[in-house]
C-alpha cells in the first residue's frame, strides 16, 4: 500500500510539473507579444482640382547672349536698332580699324620677308653649309611672322562685329563714337525662338508640379487665348523674400508676335496627375525620410497594420521638408512620426497627422 501511494504522489508531481511549465510556457509567449506602437503618418493623396490653378507670369528668352568686341576702339557704326530681327553672320558694329589694318600689313610684309629668308637659306643648309643654330633661328623667324600676321587677322575680323545666331535686338550698351574696352558690353541680342514664361509658385503647391506637365498660357494684350505650354523646369531652392518657388514653361513663340517681357496668364491643370498614376511627389518632414545603412534612402509605411520599410527617391529639399519623387503611391501612409521605434513588422496603430488651417 505505501508502495502504490508512493508511485502515485509521484506520478502526481510530474503532472504538476508539466502543467506548471505548459503554463509558465503560455504566459512567458503572451508576456513577449510587445504591444502596438503608437505612430503619426501622413496620407498620400494627389490633388484633383475641378479648375486649373492660375498664375501671372512674364515671358523670357531661353538664350540670352551679350555681344562685344574683342579688341578695344572707337565704334564706327552700330546697323541695328532696339527690337530689329537678326540673322546668324550678319554685321551688328564695327570700331575704328585703321590700326589693326596697318599692323597687318606690317605683319604681313614681315612673313614675306621671313619667307624669302627661309628659303634661301634652305638651300644652304640642305648644301650642308649653313650652321645647324642659324638654322634653328630661321625656323625659329618664320614662325613667329605667321603668329604675328594670323594675330594681326583676327584683330582687324574682331573689329566687326557679327551676330552668332538669329535672334532680336534687346538692348544697345554703347552708341556710335563711343570708345570701348575689349569685352564691354555692347549690344544683348535674345533668340526669340526658344520662349519660356516664369511663373511664381507657392510652396504649399510646388510639390504638385513636375517637369513635363503641360499648362495653357494667354496672353489677352495680343488677343491669344489659349498657347499649349509645358512646364520645362521647377526650382528647388525658394525664393528668400517671396517664399515661392520659380517655375519656367516653355511656349511656342506664336509667330514672332510673343516677346521677351511679354505678361501672360498660365493655367496649369494640377488634375493632370490623377491616383491612377504608379507613383506620386509628395513633401514629407525632413525627419520621416532615412538613410540606410546600404546608403539608399527609405520611408517606413503602414501596410496592414505593420510597418514597411519602402525605399524612395528623394533628392530635392523643399521647405518645409524633402520632396520624395518616387517609391511611394497615391494611398500610402508614411509614418511621420515614432519612426525610430518601429522595425520591419512591428504592429503599429496610426493616427493621421493634423494640418495646421
Amino acid at each position: 500500500m505505501n508502495r502504490f501511494s508512493s508511485s502515485f504522489c509521484k506520478a502526481q508531481a510530474v503532472v504538476l510539473a508539466v502543467a506548471a511549465i505548459f503554463t509558465g510556457c503560455v504566459q512567458s509567449e503572451k508576456a513577449d507579444v510587445a504591444p502596438p506602437v503608437k505612430v503619426t503618418v501622413q496620407s498620400v493623396s494627389l490633388s484633383s482640382y475641378d479648375n486649373p490653378v492660375s498664375f501671372s507670369g512674364t515671358v523670357e528668352t531661353a538664350e540670352t547672349s551679350t555681344l562685344s568686341f574683342s579688341v578695344p576702339g572707337t565704334i564706327t557704326g552700330i546697323y541695328v536698332e532696339e527690337g530689329q530681327h537678326v540673322t546668324k553672320g550678319q554685321v551688328l558694329a564695327r570700331v575704328k580699324s585703321d590700326n589693326y589694318v596697318n599692323a597687318g600689313n606690317i605683319a604681313d610684309a614681315e612673313l614675306a620677308e621671313a619667307r624669302d629668308a627661309y628659303a634661301r637659306l634652305k638651300k644652304l643648309h640642305d648644301a650642308n653649309a649653313l650652321p645647324d643654330i642659324k638654322w634653328v633661328e630661321v625656323q625659329n623667324k618664320l614662325k613667329q611672322a605667321e603668329n604675328a600676321a594670323e594675330m594681326s587677322k583676327r584683330a582687324v575680323a574682331d573689329a566687326t562685329l557679327c551676330s552668332p545666331v538669329s535672334g532680336v535686338v534687346s538692348r544697345k550698351f554703347a552708341n556710335v563714337g563711343q570708345t570701348v574696352i575689349a569685352a564691354a558690353p555692347v549690344i544683348e541680342l535674345v533668340a526669340v525662338g526658344d520662349l519660356r514664361i516664369n511663373v511664381s509658385v507657392p510652396e504649399g503647391r510646388i510639390g504638385e508640379i513636375s517637369e513635363g506637365q503641360k499648362a495653357m498660357v494667354s496672353f489677352k494684350s495680343l488677343g491669344i487665348d489659349s498657347v499649349v505650354g509645358q512646364v520645362a523646369r521647377k526650382s528647388v531652392v525658394a525664393d528668400p523674400l517671396t517664399r515661392a518657388y520659380a517655375v519656367k514653361i516653355a511656349i511656342p513663340a506664336g509667330g514672332g508676335r510673343i516677346l521677351p517681357g511679354m505678361v501672360g496668364d498660365v493655367s496649369i491643370d494640377l488634375s493632370a496627375k490623377s491616383d491612377t498614376v504608379a507613383t506620386a511627389d509628395v513633401l514629407l518632414p525632413s525627419q520621416s525620410v532615412l538613410l540606410g545603412s546600404d546608403n539608399r534612402t527609405f520611408v517606413w509605411v503602414v501596410e496592414h497594420g505593420k510597418a514597411v520599410r519602402r525605399i524612395v527617391k528623394a533628392d530635392e529639399l523643399a521647405s518645409g521638408g524633402i520632396l520624395v519623387t518616387d517609391g511611394l503611391s497615391a494611398g500610402d501612409s508614411v509614418i511621420v512620426a515614432g519612426m525610430q521605434k518601429v522595425g520591419t513588422g512591428t504592429p503599429v496603430v496610426a493616427e493621421l497627422q493634423r494640418t495646421e488651417n
